[in-house]
């Protein structure tokens, strides 16, 4: 008896001690603590305690910390532990979405669902996972029924406004974005997404007053600025929108966003060389941003037809100029060309026209017509960095990435202070496998936006 005894003692210690350590975890979680609780799971497991809760812990505490893989695999060994776990399938599901894995999450919703169908909490993760892979239908769906389960989520509420807005339907959207502000007023998040779908129905006041709460509530965060500087513009208030823009620059130097949000806004209000100086800043911190590059093509062209324009209007001596040089933008070095006005108009719209209709023709995907064109318009002006840069474009676009080199080498030949020349020979060099060569030229190009 005495040793049967023992035994129970010895049975019912460590399921004693692993509760304690489970509840300290557990308090270290809903701290938000992780580091910590991370500690403590760890712990308990080198001591040889397996239980799927210490497990379900360890991948929350990952979670917290944004180590999804970790996760994954600490919440995979809980739900191997405990097979019927709704919650370890759930976890294992955000931890995927964590990392991407959007589709491989909703068969995780799917079990926890299964496994218990008023689980609420796995109706709104499915609902978001399924908005991640655009089926917003779907979302809407599942996040309707989990607010039906538990009335009152701003998380849920939240997410279906967005996807209300994805879907097309703002004032939807901005009634449960209403609910989600009621229940969590400091949300940051939530007051710039229902500022977006009133800026979205034209409420750009009720926008404004959004952002300004935003910006209240965090100081700090650049979006915000860039946000409110939005609803600025849209009202006609321009320079506030581009201080708004400015401190979101210098609250975030290295924020591409930040840059390419000032540079739109100089060019909707036509001031293009300033657009083209911040487009160049956004696109010397990432080289793919395609709506930077995107804007920045446009204020180029634009910078060109008025700098054209004024030298052409201006002319009135026999020796007249080329469009004059901008340090940093898209423009030829300035030359004297000695011919009379008449020619020199004719020479340069011809040249101009062909380079005009080979940007079309490189922006339509006719690569081959585009050649062809700036080939033209090289041969009428044989100093138009421009269209050499141009020309080294379209080739970059069509792979021949050696010809892409020579022709932005030429480029920058006759413009020295040609950036955007050297951040596309910098994309053809890498793409060629020659990272010292790429990076020298995107270091320049930086250098020169500066």
């Amino acid at each position: 008896m005495v040793g049967l005894f023992a035994c129970c003692l010895l049975a019912i210690a460590p399921a004693s001690e692993r509760a304690k350590v489970i509840a300290s975890g557990e308090a270290y979680l809903n701290a938000g603590e992780w580091r910590k609780a991370l500690e403590e799971f760890d712990g308990a497991i080198r001591a040889g305690f397996e239980h799927s809760a210490i497990y379900r812990g360890r991948g929350l505490a990952l979670n917290g910390l944004g180590e999804y893989d970790e996760a994954v695999r600490s919440f995979s060994i809980a739900i191997k532990l405990r097979l019927d776990d709704p919650a370890s399938w759930k976890d294992r599901g955000v931890a995927r979405c964590g990392l991407g894995r959007y589709r491989d999450a909703i068969e995780d919703f799917d079990q926890a669902i299964r496994l218990k169908p008023d689980f609420a909490a796995a109706w709104v993760e499915r609902g978001y996972a399924y908005g991640q892979v655009g089926d917003f239908e779907r979302g809407i769906q599942d996040l309707s029924r989990g607010l039906e389960l538990a009335p009152g989520n701003s998380r849920a509420l939240g997410l279906r406004g967005a996807a209300y807005a994805m879907t097309g339907e703002p004032w939807r959207a901005i009634s449960d974005y209403d609910a989600a502000i009621t229940i969590a007023p400091a949300d940051v998040k939530l007051r710039l997404a229902r500022a977006a779908s009133y800026a979205a129905v034209g409420e750009h006041r009720k926008a404004l007053a959004d952002r300004e709460e935003a910006v209240r509530l965090r100081p700090d965060l650049p979006e915000a600025w860039i946000a409110r500087g939005g609803s600025y513009h849209a009202l006609g208030q321009h320079e506030q929108g581009l201080a708004d823009r400015s401190q979101a620059i210098q609250l975030n130097p290295r924020m591409a966003q930040a840059w390419c949000a000032r540079g739109s806004a100089y060019y909707l209000l036509g001031q293009y060389r300033k657009a083209l100086a911040d487009l160049y800043e956004a696109l010397a911190i990432d080289p793919e941003y395609k709506e930077a590059r995107g804007v920045f093509e446009k204020a180029r062209d634009r910078f060109i037809e008025r700098a054209i324009a004024e030298e052409i209007s201006a002319a009135s001596a026999e020796t007249v100029w080329l469009p004059p040089v901008a340090a940093r933008m898209e423009t030829p070095a300035r030359a004297p060309v000695l011919r009379t006005p008449q020619a020199h108009r004719a020479a340069v719209v011809s040249a101009e026209e062909h380079n005009r209709r080979g940007r079309a023709l490189t922006s339509a995907g006719n690569y081959v017509e585009a050649v062809k064109e700036l080939s033209a318009a090289i041969r009428l002006r044989p100093d138009f960095a421009i269209a050499y840069n141009a020309r080294g474009y379209t080739h970059l676009l069509m792979r021949n990435y050696k010809e892409a080199i020579s022709d932005f080498t030429e480029a920058i030949r006759l413009n020295p202070n040609y950036a955007n020349a050297y951040l596309n020979r910098s994309s053809a060099k890498r793409a060629l496998k020659d990272a010292a060569g790429s990076a020298a030229d995107a270091e320049r190009a930086r250098t020169l936006a500066r």
